[in-house]
């Protein structure tokens, strides 16, 4: 309870205390009974002094829970997931009004347990109002039933395909999925480079296993197979046999999918064995990291991304300067989507007037062309299963930048 302190208070609190020093003064014979009269006495006085006096702070608390690698391979991507949410967390605080964020943030290292452990901690011990989690497949996905079973909505950056064919209500996803990064990329391949030989090459877990099937799908639209379909597993960092297989069988476009680490490490292994192939790259290969990892070797990747820094739309060049300005590094997808959701979950309970669960999926659930969430991503929404639906730019890495190539 907070109080606001005025001579009228300090008057009646040292009324009160003159009482409450005369009511402990009484004659032994009658002191139960006064003893009790007078703390009856200051119970009614607090509790009206209470209902009477305003509160300092009138603002209600919006508990986000942020579940996602701060630390490990995929650290890169969770530095970007909780800036972004502090970015807009702070935007939302400064300008006042009758809601505050709070981030209650947990490090999972890509661990599948501590993701699950970390999700069931914030929704049962800090009792968030919605989880922003996770940025890889194999941990957002571990996180699904538990969302699920506490009816907390579960905003995740995953792009594998099965986290949102659980037939859970309440998880949705901030970002493009699987299917549809693989036919942009395809299609852009087919099309605008004039590529029809396609070597694949993916992690062995829900994220590369769901781009590698999207992959194959969408050059089957284009009545076209992979002349080389390979995988590793997600800890290896010696591609030579693949990459072997890869260079003899004919391919002329190479498609690595995993994380940035493993995907600047295979360009680095592929260029030692002599490889002239076009990359290709998904969202995770967005990363400012794969370009600082592969160096030379990741020159003239086309890579499908949400949000790029090469946009000049003064909007978009605003948001960039004042994230650097804050955090001293470049923003990625990852930064504007969970800077977008956010945003979005703070609209849900300002519009309902309540930190409720059920209105944050309901709100987000709504979203649709018609009427979008309107953000730095642009305008978007999800469908009817919880993908959300953006355009994707395509870029190119030419001198270490990236260039757009089209949205």
């Amino acid at each position: 309870m907070f109080l606001m302190w005025s001579e009228e208070t300090e008057t009646s609190l040292t009324l009160f205390a003159n009482v409450l020093f005369i009511g402990l003064q009484i004659p032994s014979k009658e002191e139960s009974m006064k003893k009790a009269l007078c703390f009856l006495l200051l119970g009614s006085f607090f509790w009206g002094f209470a209902s009477i006096t305003p509160a300092l702070a009138t603002e209600e608390v919006i508990k986000i829970g942020v579940v996602g690698p701060m630390t490990g391979d995929f650290a890169s991507n969770g530095h970007s997931q909780l800036t972004g949410a502090q970015m807009k967390t702070k935007e939302l605080n400064d300008a006042g009004g009758n809601y505050k964020i709070e981030l209650i943030v947990e490090d999972d290292a890509s661990n599948c347990d501590q993701s699950v452990n970390a999700t069931t901690k914030v929704i049962t011990r800090n009792n968030v109002a919605a989880v922003i989690g996770a940025v890889n497949s194999p941990c957002a996905l571990a996180m699904v039933p538990i969302t699920q079973r506490y009816e907390t909505p579960q905003f995740t950056f995953g792009v594998g395909t099965a986290i949102t064919q659980k037939g859970s209500k309440w998880v949705f996803r901030v970002a493009v999925g699987a299917p549809g990064q693989a036919r942009e990329l395809v299609n852009y391949a087919v099309k605008k480079l004039g590529q029809k030989k396609f070597a694949i090459m993916y992690a062995d877990d829900e994220y590369g296993a769901s781009m590698a099937t999207g992959f194959k799908e969408a050059l089957a639209e284009f009545k076209l197979e992979p002349v080389a379909y390979e995988s590793y597993p997600r800890s290896d960092k010696d591609f030579t046999g693949q990459l072997t297989r890869i260079k003899n069988s004919g391919a002329t476009a190479f498609f690595p999918t995993g994380s940035y680490t493993a995907s600047a490490l295979i360009a680095k292994q592929a260029q030692q064995l002599g490889l002239k192939l076009q990359l290709l790259g998904d969202t995770g290969n967005a990363s400012p990291k794969y370009m600082e990892l592969g160096g030379d070797a990741v020159e003239g990747t086309v890579i499908v991304e949400p949000f790029t820094v090469a946009d000049p739309d003064p909007k978009v060049q605003a948001f960039c300067d004042k994230y650097r300005k804050m955090f001293k590094r470049e923003p990625d997808g990852w930064v504007a989507e969970i800077y977008d959701t956010v945003g979005m979950i703070h609209a849900a309970v300002s519009k309902a007037g309540k930190t409720d669960r059920k209105v944050i999926r309901d709100y987000a659930a709504s979203l649709k062309p018609g009427a979008p969430y309107k953000g730095i991503l642009g305008d978007w929404y999800f469908d009817s299963v919880g993908n959300a639906a953006f355009p994707l730019y395509k870029v190119q890495i030419k001198g270490g930048k990236k260039v757009i190539l089209e949205r």
